[in-house]
């Protein structure tokens, strides 16, 4: 190909007639071809075409192209048209976009927008979240707070407080709990429904008396997001309402919720209610009274005969955590054999609060060694998040591992201990 056939293709894929075309379909031909990772001198022009762009979903590719592109220019763009761009399909994939900016996915297929429902980071139900160790400018934030607390769109509004939560957006707190108290909000209740979800996930205990007042909101989602929110957090002064509810509510799922949340407190003052459910016959809140109590200083020699009887996985492994939480140390042996089983999560949960708050990390480090490299992998991942020490070590041998399940959960855990 001679120098000039090269110039003229150039020009044709980073200024060229495709993006000024009639066609919409060859507009986004044009954005697909320039949105290739790295290919930041595409940048201005692709901004420029946006400014020009008639087409909503024309300006929601633009928007997709450039966050695969990436770089320190990016985001300012999607901010301005979060703010400003007058379609509400473009706002939410200016969300979506600052999203992918920051927690990044496997994109390996054709450019995807927010609608094209692929890999879509707002709509997910497990909420994906801010990689440790990555910071987010001042400007998306603010961008994303002015929209939740100012859009015209209900739509738009819930995805940017799902979003706050999402980017771990602390210094927010105060603005979330101003659009979830203000009066105008009342009847919008995706909002506020994500703003609670937003501030248990944030888990700032600033946020415990706002939502200690959503308990008693007349909406009953709004009500049991609140239960939920304030367990994440911690809020021990709630622990008397969500007894209450416990007690004198009749439905089943916010008496479980209730107990569920008061499970998380750490609050010793509850341990009366959890020993009151044991003997129930409902599994789940046997399963929640044990594992509320070995989040006390609650000495459970009594589960070594209970724990042989229980016909349930989860109460048994819920019970192993409380034996485990004090000092029955033979115990550990149970959850790491359920990081194999069904009940893998609940495992690997109890497995991080006994290393993260019991000092377990000793006894965990040596099932780095095990013979099953399911839970070599998986101990890996849980050490790699409490972060102590005396974990590098040995987590830096499976970096030797013949199994690669086990050889990525080690590096991904050496590099989340970098960022402690």
């Amino acid at each position: 190909m001679s120098i000039i056939s090269i110039v003229i293709l150039g020009t044709l894929i980073f200024q060229g007639p495709a993006l000024d075309s009639p066609s919409p379909k060859e507009r986004l031909a044009a954005i697909e071809k320039m949105s290739q990772s790295g290919n930041t001198e595409a940048i201005a022009t692709l901004e420029s075409a946006l400014k020009k762009e008639s087409k909503s979903e024309v300006r929601q590719a633009i928007l997709a192209g450039l966050t695969r592109i990436g770089g320190p220019k990016v985001p300012p763009i999607l901010s301005t048209s979060l703010g400003a761009d007058l379609d509400k399909d473009v706002r939410l994939q200016a969300i979506e976009s600052i999203l992918r900016f920051y927690i990044p996915v496997t994109d390996t297929g054709s450019l995807q927008t927010l609608f094209n429902r692929a890999k879509n980071l707002v709509v997910q139900p497990d909420r994906q979240m801010l990689p440790r160790g990555v910071v987010v400018d001042k400007v998306p934030l603010d961008a994303v707070a002015n929209a939740m607390s100012k859009d015209s769109s209900v739509d738009v509004r819930a995805s940017a407080a799902n979003s706050l939560g999402s980017l771990r957006a602390k210094d927010y707190v105060p603005a979330m709990i101003m659009t979830l108290e203000d009066p105008q909000n009342r009847d919008h209740k995706p909002v506020r429904m994500e703003i609670i979800r937003s501030l248990g996930v944030i888990r700032d205990p600033a946020a415990g008396p706002a939502l200690a007042k959503t308990l008693r909101d007349g909406d009953i989602g709004i009500a049991k997001e609140s239960i939920v929110a304030i367990g994440l957090i911690g809020y021990r002064d709630a622990r008397p309402q969500l007894e209450e509810m416990f007690k004198t509510d009749t439905r089943r799922d916010i008496k479980e919720q209730a107990i569920e949340s008061l499970a998380m407190l750490r609050d010793p003052a509850a341990k009366p209610l959890f020993e009151s459910v044991l003997t129930s016959s409902n599994d789940y809140l046997r399963e929640k009274g044990a594992e509320g109590l070995a989040r006390t200083d609650y000495d459970a020699a009594s589960f070594i005969e209970t724990i042989k009887t229980e016909k349930k996985a989860s109460v048994r492994n819920a019970m192993a955590f409380a034996l485990a939480s004090s000092n029955h140390d033979d115990y550990i042996n149970d959850l790491a054999n359920a990081l194999t089983s069904r009940e893998s999560d609940q495992a690997e949960t109890y497995i991080y609060e006994l290393g993260k708050f019991k000092g377990k990390v000793p006894q965990l480090n040596s099932y780095l060694r095990s013979s099953d490299p399911k839970v070599r992998a998986r101990m890996a991942k849980v050490l790699g998040e409490i972060g102590d020490p005396l974990s590098r070590a040995p987590i830096e041998e499976l970096t030797k591992d013949t199994n690669t399940d086990v050889l990525r959960e080690a590096v991904n855990a050496l590099r989340q201990m970098n960022f402690k």
